[in-house]
């Protein structure tokens, strides 16, 4: 795997799918190049999070590129890039080709189709390492896996209906055939799903509009939904016997940091017929005792 190439593999490649390139004018007028319509200082392309500096328009429309294509269960041309960014076909052009060039970015010559490249798993990679995160909350994972023959799920909050997959162990039992790292799962669904409603600050009428998009294998009404997120809220952890999967019982526990905020979740998944009323208390007892240990030392994490 090569990064850095820079200019010189980005003209070796030149032949392969040309297209015009955008002018000046297109670049201006998308904030790529020069600043008549950059991002007001201090925020940024989207114009609500504020940061220091000012953006810089070519690393902006090069990131929206990127969620364009991840966002997408295929891969796409320059011209469906352009339309799901907003921005001039020459522009997402030329942005594609760079990213291609950079290693970040695949180019399908037969469909000249566009996708994420896998080489962008040694970035993802290298932010968990650093992050301290896994270094901390594998052996406590291991510990639960092992005393309590589970799975053990970790996954970040990514918003108010999503979570992504961090990590997992106990590779005896899965609940998912397609589980894997860096998945993104759409929610409120499972105890999982109890967990961001009883802990994360949305409203009731936005948490039934969610609840009301995400499939369960029994899904239950909302008003029996919203009777496990009060009662989690008590509790300080959540429960699922086979309603999200038949046959698999889940519990989640909150991971929060020192303002309370919902960071992390963890999720322990055994089968049913194992996981009965006697086992369930001393394995939520332990999911909540590793929370804890995750809680305190979420200021020494990156967890940006």
């Amino acid at each position: 795997m090569t990064f850095g190439r820079g200019q010189r593999a980005f003209r070796g490649k030149a032949a392969m799918n040309r297209e015009p390139a955008s002018s000046s004018e297109e670049l201006q007028a998308t904030g790529v190049e020069g600043e008549s319509s950059a991002p007001s200082r201090g925020r940024s392309a989207d114009g609500n999070r504020r940061g220091p500096g000012k953006p810089v328009g070519a690393v902006a429309a090069a990131a929206s590129v990127l969620r364009a294509l991840n966002a997408c269960e295929r891969p796409l041309n320059a011209s469906e890039v352009a339309r799901a960014t907003g921005l001039h076909r020459g522009t997402a052009y030329n942005i594609l080709r760079t990213l291609q060039a950079e290693g970040f970015v695949s180019y399908d010559e037969r469909t000249r189709s566009y996708s994420v490249s896998l080489h962008i798993l040694e970035l993802a990679y290298g932010v968990l390492r650093r992050s301290g995160l896994m270094d901390l909350a594998r052996p406590l994972m291991h510990a639960v896996s092992d005393t309590h023959g589970v799975s053990v799920y970790l996954a970040k909050v990514l918003g108010p209906s999503s979570l992504l997959l961090l990590d997992w162990v106990g590779s005896s039992f899965r609940t998912d055939l397609y589980a894997t790292i860096g998945r993104q799962y759409v929610g409120p669904a499972g105890a999982s799903g109890v967990i961001m409603a009883a802990f994360g600050s949305v409203g009731d009428v936005e948490l039934e509009a969610m609840f009301s998009r995400v499939s369960w294998y029994e899904k239950p009404s909302f008003d029996e939904f919203s009777a496990r997120v009060r009662e989690a809220k008590q509790s300080g952890f959540a429960v699922d016997h086979g309603c999200m999967f038949q046959g698999i019982t889940l519990v989640s526990v909150p991971v929060l940091s020192p303002a309370w905020e919902l960071l992390l979740i963890l999720t322990a998944a055994g089968h049913s017929h194992d996981l009965n009323g006697d086992a369930v208390g001393p394995l939520s007892r332990a999911m909540q005792s590793a929370a804890r240990r995750l809680s305190e030392s979420v200021p020494l994490l990156r967890l940006g």
